[in-house]
């Protein structure tokens, strides 16, 4: 007699041996596994079917793991371009600041001062520009 329970325990060991290990996506997966086979049978299927064409219709675990991979890679790379842009704000102003200070108690800035101002203001403009831009790229 097929268990169901039994049924996904064992699609759930397929998926971690094929390498979903974090707790969120298989999570998610199996969620996804369950509703599909109760709306099949609420369809009429019997509770095997069910299970057999959501779990082929969800695809191979190797498939599966890639496709989890490639996403997680995507979502690093941006996590550190928009890193990259904070920390060129942060040594931008860390730049900035000194030159603005000298300027506010002496009322001159000397051509170093000039120079630490221009690059730490590059620096900003440049590291805010690739977080915002980086933060906000989205693609449909």
């Amino acid at each position: 007699m097929f268990n169901l329970e039994q049924s996904i325990a064992d699609w759930r060991r397929q998926m971690l041996t094929a390498g979903i290990k974090t707790p969120v996506p298989l999570e998610e997966l199996e969620i996804h596994l369950r509703e599909d086979v109760e709306r099949l049978i609420k369809s009429g299927l019997n509770a095997q079917t069910a299970f057999e064409i959501s779990a082929r219709d969800m695809g191979q675990p190797k498939t599966i793991e890639a496709e989890f991979n490639k996403s997680e890679r995507k979502q690093m790379k941006r996590v550190l371009i928009i890193s990259a842009g904070v920390i060129g704000v942060l040594l931008g102003m860390a730049l900035v600041m000194p030159a603005v200070a000298q300027y506010q108690h002496v009322g001159a800035m000397t051509l170093n001062e000039i120079c630490l101002l221009l690059l730490g203001s590059g620096l900003t403009l440049g590291g805010g520009s690739v977080a915002v831009f980086t933060f906000r790229k989205r693609k449909a």
